[in-house]
């Protein structure tokens, strides 16, 4: 019999995982599975006493996904992942075309085939969708888990705005296998997904491709620059917004910047990322 657990964030989905874990279970033995529900605790490593699993279904957005993953990898284990959405944007699974009610979610984990993924690295962190800095990296740090709850993808936009009225640049270095580039820039996003906060703004980018694809804005006056990113956004191609494409880079600022992993606190400069190619199951 298939060893398996339900990982859920009792507050994701407005509070409805609780009771979705509860059929989930119910559903899974009557197909023979085993399902062991639990509850995704901060500082708790849901792995300690469950190396074996061979499924996880993870219960919540890509900040539950992103917690996961990095307390699979901290173990060396690699079970196949069920990924049921109730986060804010789900970003992730929106890029895995995952259906957005959990009850066909669900389905897909039971029914469906296992696909291997890219999982990305930077430091000693590793992020299913996007690292960020610059401009809109904090929002979600920012904006409270009531706000989140109550709001949804709305409960953002203050502190996003907040975030351009304040925008400051600052000056990077990134180096990949065949580019350099220096300068100052607002904004940085390296996607292993596609959308953030389901903006689609990695055009180019596959979760199974082994690359990272990065989005920055280069520093121009601060109308100029939104307008470009809008512009950007609104599917044109103006010259302050780089893309580069490549599977490892590092980047280095003499300044401090606070960064992002998949809406959570990420590490300090230098950083160096790098894409593990198909290196995560995902049942779907």
């Amino acid at each position: 019999m298939t060893k398996a657990m339900i990982l859920y964030n009792p507050k994701a989905g407005r509070g409805t995982s609780v009771k979705f874990a509860r059929e989930a279970v119910k559903l899974c033995r009557e197909r023979g599975i085993n399902l062991e529900p639990r509850h995704l605790q901060l500082g708790v490593n849901p792995f300690e006493d469950a190396r074996d699993m061979e499924l996880v279904i993870v219960c919540g957005g890509d900040g539950s996904i992103n917690y996961v993953v990095n307390n699979m990898r901290k173990l060396g284990i690699n079970p196949t992942l069920g990924i049921v959405p109730m986060g804010t944007a789900n970003d992730f699974a929106n890029a895995l075309d995952i259906p957005s009610l959990p009850s066909m979610a669900l389905k897909r984990i039971l029914d469906g085939e296992e696909r291997k993924i890219d999982c990305c690295k930077v430091n000693d962190s590793y992020f299913v969708n996007i690292l960020s800095f610059g401009i809109f990296t904090s929002a979600s740090q920012r904006t409270s888990r009531k706000a989140k709850q109550q709001f949804g993808k709305l409960a953002y936009i203050k502190p996003g705005l907040d975030d351009v009225r304040d925008m400051r640049s600052v000056k990077v270095k990134i180096n990949t296998p065949t580019e350099e580039y220096e300068g100052d820039i607002y904004m940085f996003l390296a996607f292993n997904g596609v959308t953030a906060g389901r903006v689609p703004l990695a055009r180019e980018s596959r979760v199974d491709d082994g690359m990272i694809d990065v989005i920055v804005l280069e520093k121009r006056n601060k109308y100029l620059s939104f307008s470009n990113m809008l512009r950007y956004v609104l599917g044109g191609h103006p010259d302050a917004v780089r893309h580069f494409r490549c599977s490892e880079m590092n980047v280095t600022s003499s300044q401090h910047r606070i960064t992002d992993v998949d809406g959570e606190r990420g590490p300090n400069f230098p950083l160096h990322i790098v894409c593990e190619p198909q290196s995560l199951k995902i049942k779907m």
